[in-house]
C-alpha cells in the first residue's frame, strides 16, 4: 500500500472538515447568540487548518507524483491550496464574508478533488503494476 494514499485520505478529510466548518459556523452564529461570542473570530481555525492542510497536501502530492508523474494533478492541488491560503490569510481583512465563504468552499472542494485524482491515479498504477 502506498504511503501517498494515506496522505490523500487525510487531506480529503481535512478539506471536508473545512467545508463543514465554513457551512456550519454561520448557521451556528445566526441561531445561537452565545456561539457568536465564542466563534465570531474564526481566524485561529483557518490558521490551524492551513498548518495541517498545506504540509499534508504537499507530502501527498509529492508521493503521488513519484508514482504517476502527472504535473496536472499536482498543479491543480497547488492552485487549490493557494486559493485556500489566500482566503484564510486575506479573507477576514479584505474580503466580504460571502466572498470569503465562496472561495473557501470552492478551494476546499477543488483541493479534495485534486487529492481524489491523486489517490485514484496512484491506485490505478499500483493495480496495473501488480
Amino acid at each position: 500500500m502506498s504511503v501517498s494514499r494515506h496522505f490523500d485520505r487525510i487531506a480529503i478529510a481535512l478539506s471536508t472538515i473545512c467545508i463543514v466548518h465554513c457551512l456550519a459556523v454561520p448557521i451556528v452564529v445566526a441561531v445561537l447568540p452565545v456561539a457568536a461570542i465564542t466563534f465570531a473570530d474564526d481566524t485561529h481555525f483557518h490558521a490551524l487548518m492551513l498548518w495541517l492542510v498545506v504540509p499534508t497536501s504537499a507530502v501527498g502530492f509529492t508521493l503521488g507524483y513519484r508514482v504517476h508523474r502527472r504535473w496536472s494533478i499536482v498543479a491543480f492541488g497547488a492552485v487549490s491550496a493557494a486559493a485556500l491560503a489566500a482566503a484564510a490569510i486575506l479573507g477576514h481583512a479584505y474580503w466580504r464574508e460571502s466572498l470569503e465563504l465562496a472561495v473557501n468552499l470552492a478551494a476546499s472542494l477543488a483541493l479534495a478533488a485534486a487529492h481524489w485524482m491523486n489517490f485514484r491515479e496512484v491506485r490505478r498504477l499500483h493495480r496495473h503494476a501488480a
